[in-house]
Parts: structure tokens; C-alpha cells; sequence
């Protein structure tokens, strides 16, 4: 079942941090949301990122990622040019207390900066055999269909959490600056959650790829702006998450729906 806890503390002026894990003797799956001010003298100060939390299950981990945002917007006339960008950090459990993420000062004078950790936390150096999961594709319903989807929209789906990887294909031109709304089939109705949809050609912010914010609720994947760049041509949106789930009942993959083609295929 999903545990919810709240920081003790950090060392980079972010406040209170609320998390909801899965915690396991060989693994966790941490959730939770962070923003910051990069202008803050404990930021400036600190050479990792740290938070401290209540005794997590494991007594250190080997490295994950987790995903630094950062607003960045430039107004034109009337237009407003959306330069939100992101990257991935690397993370890792340094003790039970203590969480690290590494420090990057690249975009430290961006605004509204979030880091979003959902990953998964492996123990290390401990031999534990590794978790087994099936694959499970998903597919996209919408009553007027203008979304498209890579055939790696897909999911692995755990009793108390979840793996989630979505590929954006391409969108119908009527509907690219609409708010988009979809129907996520085989996929739990027991998690939500915010998710850093990562990609796009970001061109004042060329050493990082686009951010966009997706939400994920109910078994609805919803998204309601994209920054500027979304749709550029070989830079593939996607979302790469562990997600904790709320209450842990299972779904049953609808057969009709397993194949890769079709409805999720590229266009």
C-alpha cells in the first residue's frame, strides 16, 4: 500500500516535502513534487542536494534519475514563446534518512524551478533477484481522435505501483494549441499524479530539451498547453515515471487492445 510522509528537512530552502512511496527490504518507489528558488543562500550554499526524511526501508541505493524543470518564457506582441525546459539528475538513497539528488547550476537563473522524483530506489550491493513485470500497452481513446502515439506507450503494472512510458507521434493541427484529453485504457485508475513530459526543440535553452506538464488521473492523461517547440521533428516527446498507486487493486489488460498498431500506432 502507498505510504505518505513528509520531509524533516533539506539543505537547499525548498520547505517541506510530502512523498508517497512503496517501500520494500530490497527496493522504493518514491513520489513527490519540489520546487525551489535557485536565488536562496542554502541552495547556493550546498554542493548536493539533500532531504531528510523519516527511516526509509533500505539503507542506500544505487543511482536514479529524477527530472529538474524550470520555467523560462519570452513574450512577443501578443505571443508568448514558451521556453520551459528539463533534464534528467542523477539521484540516489545515501542512508535511510537521507535522500541526494546531484546539484546542476546550469539554469540557476530560471524561475520556478521543480524537480520531480518518480523513480525507483534498488538496494545496492545486496544480490536480491530482480522484480519480473509484463508489458502492457496502452491504448489512447478519444471521441474525436487528433492524439497519436508511439507503439512505446506502454506500462508495467505492479500490485502498489506502476511504470509508465509514453511516446508522442504527432497531433491533429486543428488541435495543437488545445488543451488535450484522453481516455488511457489498460492503465490503473488508482494513480495521480503530475508528470514531466519531456522533449521538444528548445531554442533559447539548446543544451536541454522542452518541458511540458501532463497529469495522469482517474485512467485520464491529460495535458493543457505544450511549450513552443513540442511538435518539432525528431525530438520525440516522452514520460518515464514509477508511480506510486493509491490504494492497489490490479486492472486486467482488455485483450482487444494489446496490439501495437492501430489505434496507438504512428499515423
Amino acid at each position: 500500500m502507498a505510504t505518505l510522509f513528509n520531509s524533516t528537512g533539506n539543505n537547499f530552502g525548498a520547505g517541506q516535502i510530502a512523498f508517497k512511496s512503496h517501500q520494500t527490504d530490497n527496493y522504493v518507489v518514491l513520489n513527490a513534487k519540489i520546487t525551489y528558488d535557485p536565488s536562496n543562500a542554502a541552495y547556493q550554499a550546498a554542493n548536493v542536494l539533500e532531504i531528510y526524511v523519516p527511516d526509509l526501508s533500505i539503507e542506500r541505493s544505487a543511482v536514479a534519475g529524477v527530472v529538474l524543470t524550470f520555467k523560462d518564457r519570452y513574450v512577443y506582441s501578443t505571443y508568448t514563446w514558451n521556453n520551459d525546459g528539463g533534464t534528467a539528475l542523477k539521484s540516489w538513497i545515501k542512508d535511510k534518512n537521507t535522500i541526494c539528488i546531484e546539484k546542476l547550476t546550469n539554469f540557476d537563473s530560471k524561475v520556478e524551478h521543480t524537480i520531480f522524483i518518480q523513480a525507483l530506489y534498488t538496494t545496492l550491493a545486496n544480490g536480491a533477484a530482480p522484480i519480473k513485470g509484463t508489458r502492457t500497452n496502452i491504448t489512447m481513446q478519444q471521441e474525436t481522435r487528433y492524439l497519436y502515439w508511439s507503439s512505446e506507450t506502454f506500462c508495467v503494472i505492479f500490485e502498489h505501483w506502476v511504470f509508465l512510458h509514453m511516446q508522442f507521434s504527432s497531433c491533429s493541427y486543428s488541435y495543437r494549441n488545445q488543451p488535450w484529453k484522453a481516455q488511457m485504457v489498460n492503465f490503473p485508475t488508482d494513480v495521480n499524479a503530475d508528470v514531466p513530459f519531456l522533449g521538444g526543440s528548445n531554442q533559447y535553452n539548446p543544451s536541454v530539451n522542452g518541458f511540458t506538464l501532463a497529469h495522469v488521473e482517474n485512467g485520464v492523461f491529460t495535458c493543457e498547453e505544450r511549450m513552443s517547440g513540442f511538435e518539432s521533428t525528431g525530438y520525440d516527446p516522452f514520460i518515464f515515471a514509477f508511480l506510486v498507486r493509491d490504494d492497489g487493486q490490479d486492472v486486467s489488460p482488455d485483450p482487444s487492445s494489446t496490439a501495437v498498431g492501430g489505434e496507438n500506432g504512428d499515423e
